[in-house]
Formats: C-alpha cells, sequence, structure tokens
C-alpha cells in the first residue's frame, strides 16, 4: 500500500507532461493537490453540477489524502482498504449507503484524472461496490407535523416554523428551504431548483400562501451574511431537529419531506405519477419505496381473509 503523510497544499509531480520542441523528452508540469482539485472543481461547474456536489466531492478527496493516501499515485488496493476502513465521527464503521457514496466520489475523480491525463490508469474502475438495500421512508405523521408546528409557537421560533412548513407541505429538502426566494412563488405555484439544479414546480397549498404573505416578496427569505446570501442547509437541518427535540418527536429532519410525499400519494388514490411529480423525482422506482408506506389497499385486503380477524 502507497501511502504518505502528503499535506492537500504539497507539491505533487502530474503525469501530465509537456513534450520538448525538439523531441519526446517529458518535461515535469508540478502540480499541487489543490490546483488539481481547482481544476476539477472547474469542470464540475462548466458541467452545471451544484456547489453542494462539487464541495462534497472535493471534501472525499482531502479526507482521502488526510488520512495517509495519495490521491495521484493510489492503486486500487489502497483505494478498497481506505473504503474498507473508513468510520464515522463516532468511531463507528460507516453504513454501506455512505460508503457507496464515497465510492461514487472516487469513480468521478479518477475517471476525470484519466480523461485529462493526470493518470495514466484509473484505480476506480473495479473498485467494490456496496450493496445498499433500498430503504423505507419514516415520515411524520399529520399529528407529529402539528406537533412540531406548535413547538416553533414562540415568535422567536418563526424561521424555523416556515423551514417545517416548506418541508412538510411543498416537500422542499434541507438546501432548497435554505435557497427559497420571494420571486419563487408565483400565481399557484412554487418554483424549486432542485437536485442536480433541475428546475421543477410545486402547487403553492393555502398553507404556505399565507406564509408567503409575511416572508419578503424579494430576494432570499432566510438571509445571512455569508458568500451564499441564505443561510446553510446544515442549519436548516439543526433547527428541525431541535424542534422534533421539543416536540418529542423522534425523527430526522428529511421525514417532513417523507410526510409531504406519503400525504399526496394517499390523497392520489395511489397514484404513483402524480407523486413522482410533486416529489420531482427522476425516476417512479424512488417514489415507489412510498407505496410500502401508504398502500392502505394492500392493508384493506390482507386484513379482509377469512378468519384474520
Amino acid at each position: 500500500m502507497r501511502c504518505s503523510t502528503m499535506n492537500p497544499t504539497e507539491t505533487l509531480p502530474r503525469n501530465t507532461v509537456q513534450r520538448a520542441h525538439t523531441g519526446d523528452v517529458p518535461l515535469p508540469f508540478p502540480e499541487t493537490l489543490a490546483d488539481t482539485l481547482g481544476s476539477w472543481r472547474l469542470r464540475g461547474l462548466a458541467a452545471g453540477h451544484s456547489e453542494r456536489t462539487i464541495e462534497a466531492r472535493r471534501q472525499t478527496i482531502e479526507r482521502l489524502a488526510r488520512d495517509g493516501v495519495d490521491p495521484m499515485t493510489a492503486d486500487r488496493d489502497d483505494l478498497t482498504t481506505w473504503l474498507a476502513g473508513l468510520v464515522g465521527g463516532d468511531g463507528v464503521t460507516v453504513m454501506r449507503s455512505t460508503k457507496a457514496t464515497y465510492r461514487a466520489q472516487l469513480r468521478a475523480f479518477y475517471s476525470w484524472l484519466a480523461d485529462t491525463g493526470r493518470r495514466e490508469d484509473d484505480p476506480a474502475i473495479k473498485l467494490p461496490a456496496p450493496r445498499v438495500p433500498r430503504g423505507i421512508p419514516h415520515p411524520l405523521s399529520p399529528v407529529q407535523v402539528v406537533a412540531v408546528l406548535e413547538a416553533c409557537a414562540d415568535p422567536r421560533a418563526w424561521q424555523t416554523r416556515a423551514y417545517v412548513t416548506l418541508g412538510a407541505f411543498a416537500g422542499l429538502r434541507a438546501h432548497e428551504i435554505a435557497k427559497v426566494r420571494g420571486e419563487d412563488f408565483f400565481g399557484d405555484e412554487i418554483r424549486v431548483i432542485g437536485k442536480g439544479g433541475v428546475d421543477s414546480t410545486v402547487p403553492l397549498v393555502p398553507v404556505l400562501q399565507r406564509l408567503a404573505v409575511v416572508m419578503p416578496a424579494t430576494g432570499y427569505w432566510f438571509p445571512t451574511g455569508s458568500a451564499s446570501g441564505h443561510v446553510h442547509r446544515c442549519s436548516v437541518s439543526t433547527a428541525i431537529q431541535r424542534a422534533f427535540k421539543r416536540a418529542g418527536v423522534n425523527a430526522v429532519p428529511h421525514a417532513l419531506r417523507h410526510h409531504y410525499c406519503t400525504q399526496v400519494l394517499r390523497s392520489s388514490g395511489g397514484d404513483l405519477r402524480t407523486t413522482q411529480r410533486a416529489a420531482r423525482h427522476a425516476s417512479p422506482a424512488t417514489t415507489a419505496i412510498y407505496t410500502q408506506v401508504a398502500d392502505e389497499t394492500l392493508t384493506r385486503a390482507v386484513f379482509g381473509i377469512p378468519g384474520a380477524a
């Protein structure tokens, strides 16, 4: 295993070479890991990737370097060993879904290195692929949503109450809530720039219409002095999690979106296409997992078996 105690800003040899005008003598072209990641960032921006995606990929490669694996010289065994030993902040081995995410980010990085001549090989091509079981949503019930909103009744918690409302009744993710603007509300719809920069809309239900009336008509709803101009998605998640705790609800913030999707599926009579559109899922397979939560038809059918009562 080829490892090092490399600093991310240390100068590294670049595999790409410049040729002398008089022949094929390779001339070294030094590039630091920071330089390489900067070029990769530009590639991501050019490809239309979100800042969130670009930042997550950069952090993964920097973590690889901090863990003593030289990203520019690592072979498949190095990367496999690193993935196998990944642990979280609590010292517990990370979940398979997390390993799958890291693997995908390594695949993207090393494919780009090979494509741009920074490496002659791609050590991530045949990395072991964790089998990730499809998760089942754990939505908040309508009663729990009411309890969380009541836990935000104090005027000082108005911003958290807005977060909860956007998650529960528009199905917005934390990073989508963070960047909501007054201009996103028009007519009876809300414009949402979702995962992958996909531009979509969702219906503006009355509870959100009432919220929009008291929020800024232009600019970010939740502005800050940060470079982005709006609150960070982690701040949104943390505030919602605290509201859950005050309400005695044991769930994660994304459960608000699960509530939204589950209730749309129920109120549409199990119409997956309508629910897919409301949830802004790229694949109907993603929407289909909600049938495991909201399939009252199946429940009635099973309870209707003679002798089951």
